[in-house]
């Protein structure tokens, strides 16, 4: 086996594979960028060496930096994880060429599939299903119009290269389709260097189906079943579950027997994905493959109790396939959740920021997290939004979802905006427990999804009040001194009870909270026109008990400046603590003004000053964490100013442009 490898990635895939490789004693070299210096992959690995800055293409694009740093330290094989430079065939071609192994299938191989266009011809001639379309050279404006309605509308846009639905779009009717191309176009060439894209017919209502495939270099291969990726959002997997559901055994073995037969049509070598639509008569199409490990394929380890990365491991060494396909059984259900840092009440714009607060939910064989990150860390914007992955395994899918639904009470990250909340409302709606789910279930559930729980926020904005009670400010006076009037933060005033009005915003609502002092643990509060008795029974840094109305009480507190976080029966609750003279002002809108909802760089701005613009005009183009955001005018107008041009970078906040 193996002495030593580098992994050219970062995050939790990283770690994940860091895992694996050293459990196997292998020594891991890891690699990293200047925002990285302190990440949890760098700490893990038993070497870590410099790439370059931020932005990935000065450091983990970087492969010449990356085989130079291999040969200097003595790698004897490069792991790429996924993304960056994991289906890069000039990458793998120089790994040979400095007589270091790239764990993964050959260049060939790469270069086969990693052109959906070509991809697609290889597998008709291999006698593949594969969706109606066009897949051709011409990538002219006006001809690939003519081709969508030749085909149909609707229609999906898709990258030739890459995948993770980068360059992805779907179009309805033709008025949309050249804005979309454009924006597909773009997204294509700023993810994988190629603007080229092909149409597909839309297939609707399907599921998306993948099956994982292992081959070695002694001319076998298998598949380890099936995978069920339909719930997405914007052709991004956020739930993956395995086995699909309402497979059944002809079904499975007739898709796994095609993509054995798929990945032996191009030599192929390693673990690889042959992903498939599959519509509500059965039938399935080829889609395309994923020439490396994906990132759900936790949940194929849950049920196989495989080790995918030590097969990889194997097969780059030069081992045989320890298994024929008849040995593999499937045990249970699996079930995978990706945690991104995101605001989902802003149409899911990716999230930055700090990490206050951190906690997993206890690990066990059906409990399993996959993350990079730790408490303290900070998600930027030059990477992608993912945080972590939470996997669970039950004997059935009820217990699955039952495991799920309590590991993420558990889970708390606090600090960014993320999609914890969005997943818990996700997983129990009634349709995703008894399995209707399609490629659409988010967009045809985007009511129930977006509806707010009918919480009482009094007790939540109780435990915020008595968080500042309690909590000594910088300029209180304290002192030592048992027999000192300053000894206790008591409110103690002569012949009057000591009051304070305390103010909180929460979802844009303003709250006002009078906390009268009783004694050192009584507290009366007035919220509106309710009254409630306060006892604090104990009070640590992030946690606090309490009697409220004689009812016990029990939250987590984090609070980091003007910013309150309140864990409550496992939901969490982001309060803004206001000034007094802050709260005196009527919060209003800025009309006429547009700004950044993220840190990001401008791609495209489509309109200048004196333009008049109408409802719903795409104004500007912004890119961030790998994905396009568009930002559209929110009534009618005239642009008075535009302050940014294409290329520039801009912070979260700052005035895009103008208009009357």
């Amino acid at each position: 086996m193996f002495k030593k490898i580098l992994i050219a990635n970062r995050g939790e895939i990283a770690c994940r594979i860091m895992r694996t490789a050293q459990k196997m004693g292998i020594h891991c070299i890891a690699v990293y960028s200047t925002i990285d210096d302190n990440a949890l992959h760098v700490q893990m690995a038993d070497e870590a060496h410099l790439l370059g800055d931020a932005p990935s293409i000065e450091s983990y694009l970087c492969g010449d930096k990356i085989i130079a740093i291999a040969k200097k330290y003595g790698a004897q094989a490069i792991h790429p994880g996924y993304g960056f430079l994991s289906e890069n065939a000039d990458f793998a071609t120089a790994c040979e060429k400095a007589n270091i192994i790239f764990i993964g299938p050959t260049p060939a191989a790469i270069l086969a599939m990693g052109s959906k266009s070509n991809a697609k011809e290889i597998m008709t001639k291999a006698k593949v299903p594969c969706t109606p379309g066009y897949h051709g050279d011409n990538q002219d404006a006006d001809f690939l119009l003519q081709e969508a309605k030749k085909i149909g509308f609707p229609v999906l846009i898709k990258a030739t290269m890459g995948g993770g639905g980068k360059g992805m779009r779907r179009v309805d009717d033709a008025k949309q389709f050249k804005e979309a191309l454009a924006s597909a176009q773009r997204e294509a060439l700023s993810s994988f260097g190629d603007k080229n894209v092909l149409l597909e017919k839309y297939v609707l209502n399907p599921r998306h189906i993948e099956i994982q495939v292992m081959a070695d270099n002694h001319n076998n291969a298998l598949y380890l079943f099936e995978r069920d990726c339909s719930l997405q959002r914007r052709h991004q997997k956020i739930i993956e579950e395995a086995p699909g559901l309402g497979i059944s055994d002809s079904l499975r073995h007739k898709m796994g027997d095609t993509a054995v037969t798929a990945a032996k049509a191009i030599g192929y070598k390693g673990a690889g994905t042959i992903e498939f639509l599959l519509d509500d008569q059965g039938q399935f199409y080829f889609m395309e493959m994923n020439t490396r490990l994906q990132v759900e394929h936790p949940v194929t380890e849950m049920i196989t109790g495989f080790d995918l990365v030590a097969w990889q491991l194997r097969i780059a060494y030069g081992e045989p396939l320890a298994y024929q396909q008849q040995d593999l059984k499937l045990q249970g259900h699996a079930i995978e959740v990706r945690l991104y840092a995101e605001d989902t009440q802003n149409d899911f714009l990716p999230a930055t920021g700090s990490i206050h607060y951190l906690s997993w939910p206890a690990l066990n064989k059906n409990v399993r997290i996959d993350s990079g990150i730790q408490g303290k860390d900070s998600i930027s914007s030059y990477y992608d939004p993912m945080m972590a992955k939470l996997i669970v395994h039950g004997d059935t899918r009820l217990a699955a979802i039952n495991e799920l639904e309590n590991a993420l009470k558990q889970l708390h990250i606090i600090g960014v905006k993320n999609n914890r909340g969005f997943l818990q409302k996700l997983i129990a709606l009634e349709d995703f427990v008894d399995g209707k789910i399609n490629t659409n279930f988010i967009e045809e559930h985007a009511i129930a999804l977006k509806m707010s729980a009918n919480t009482d926020i009094n007790p939540i904005l109780c435990a915020a009040a008595l968080q500042l009670v309690l909590t000594p400010s910088e300029n209180t006076l304290h002192s030592a001194d048992v027999f000192s009037p300053w000894y206790e933060n008591n409110g103690f005033r002569l012949q009057l009870p000591y009051q304070r009005c305390l103010h909180f915003k929460y979802e844009d609502e303003h709250y006002a909270v009078t906390v009268t002092y009783n004694s050192v643990s009584s507290y009366t509060l007035q919220i509106k026109d309710k009254t409630y008795a306060i006892n604090v029974y104990e009070k640590t840094e992030q946690s606090l008990r309490f009697a409220l109305n004689e009812s016990m009480q029990t939250v987590q507190i984090i609070q980091q400046l003007q910013q309150l976080w309140v864990i409550f029966d496992d939901i969490e609750y982001a309060l803004q603590t206001i000034e007094p003279l802050q709260a005196t002002n009527v919060e209003h809108e800025q009309h006429g003004h547009l700004t950044a909802p993220m840190p990001g760089a401008i791609v495209a701005v489509h309109v200048k000053a004196g333009d008049t613009v109408q409802k719903d005009d795409c104004l500007i183009v912004m890119e961030a964490m790998k994905m396009e955001h568009s930002i559209y005018a929110p009534q009618a107008g005239i642009v008075r100013e535009v302050f940014y041009a294409a290329g520039d970078r801009v912070d979260e906040g700052a005035e895009l442009l103008a208009f009357d």
